[in-house]
């Protein structure tokens, strides 16, 4: 993997450089199509449309989430730069409104469905899937009843809380092969929320590559099972807003500390190692959801390479994030965007 590096420290006369991936795969989220009553989720049609001309007038390569999964388990190499499409939840409005954009451009998509959903007042049926599936769209797992993963139910203990999620994930599995004929390789976190302990169970249940909701770009050196995902919903479902995340290239970080974004301290510091040379803090910009601001420290402590993000408040909201950008010396704009989950009765149990 570490021939897709570019070692641009040692071609560019500046102090601060990052390692910068020569490989990449940025991949969009979608939900609902057209339903101004769920603007929170919503894309207009108008706009789907252009951002999939766009992409087929520049020529970017688009590659299924099954190839990208593939290549990321296999360890062979990724496209210099391609795009993957994915859409959550299985709503009607994607088979009456954005099916027939994406029939006109031939693009893959993956769609991710919760089992106990279909059929159900404005979810698609299984006929339904049973025509996606003929066509080419890639089916996903996002569990049976789409609950928060990461939470324990009043009472439970963590056997039961583990046992709980291995059915319903069992559960799921059981349905798309009763009514489609096989089980999903793919798994997508429902509300994009995961924990150490939920990542291990859906690598013991044999999934290839699972996906959040965290934005950033996909490269070879990330956890497969954690695969960020840019959202095109409510404020972010704009033209302008796609162009600029397709351009965006990623951040490479080797280590996150700590790993689990369930909140235990709020506001919580995220540690970061970022190999190369070292990178002036206020080089960064940094940004967190609501009233709030969050900053770069260079860890003088430890090595070289080690930053500590700070928040001035507490995080509010279900979840938030801190988002990190970078310009590097070509003058590409660098991605990295970290999860964080308050939870109201969260899993103790973590995974070293």
């Amino acid at each position: 993997m570490l021939k897709t590096l570019l070692l641009v420290g040692l071609l560019l006369a500046t102090q601060f450089v990052p390692l910068v991936y020569a490989a990449q795969v940025n991949t969009f989220i979608y939900h609902r199509f057209d339903e101004t009553r769920y603007p929170s989720t919503n894309i207009s049609a108008e706009i789907f449309s252009q951002q999939l001309d766009y992409i087929k007038k520049q020529n970017v390569e688009v590659i299924s989430l099954n190839e990208l999964a593939t290549r990321l388990a296999a360890g062979t190499d990724l496209p210099e730069h391609a795009v993957s499409f994915c859409v959550d939840d299985a709503f009607r409005s994607f088979y009456d409104v954005g099916m027939p954009i994406i029939r006109k451009y031939g693009f893959p998509f993956t769609l991710f469905v919760n089992t106990d959903a279909v059929g159900t007042h404005g979810y698609l049926n299984w006929d339904e899937l049973k025509e996606l599936v003929a066509e080419g769209v890639v089916i996903g797992n996002h569990t049976a009843n789409h609950a928060y993963l990461v939470e324990l139910q009043p009472g439970e203990t963590f056997p039961q809380w583990k046992k709980r999620i291995q059915a319903d994930i069992e559960k799921s599995q059981q349905q798309f092969e009763k009514h489609l004929g096989f089980k999903p390789t793919l798994f997508a976190y429902p509300y994009g929320e995961y924990h150490a302990e939920v990542v291990e169970i859906i690598k013991d249940a044999g999934f290839v590559a699972a996906f959040a909701q965290q934005s950033g770009v996909i490269h070879s050196g990330l956890n497969r099972y954690i695969l960020p995902r840019f959202p095109m919903g409510g404020p972010f479902a704009t033209f302008a807003g796609f162009k600029l995340k397709l351009a965006m290239k990623p951040l490479l970080v080797t280590k996150d500390d700590p790993f689990d974004p369930v909140i235990r301290d709020n506001p919580p510091v995220l540690r970061l190692q970022i190999p190369g040379k070292p990178i002036n803090p206020k080089r960064f910009n940094c940004f967190v959801q609501g009233d709030n601001r969050c900053w770069v420290e260079a860890d003088k402590v430890n090595s070289p390479g080690e930053y500590r993000i700070h928040a001035e408040k507490p995080l509010t909201g279900r979840r938030n994030k801190y988002t990190l950008t970078l310009q590097s010396g070509q003058g590409d704009w660098l991605w990295y965007s970290h999860l964080w989950v308050n939870a109201k009765n969260p899993v103790g149990k973590t995974v070293d």
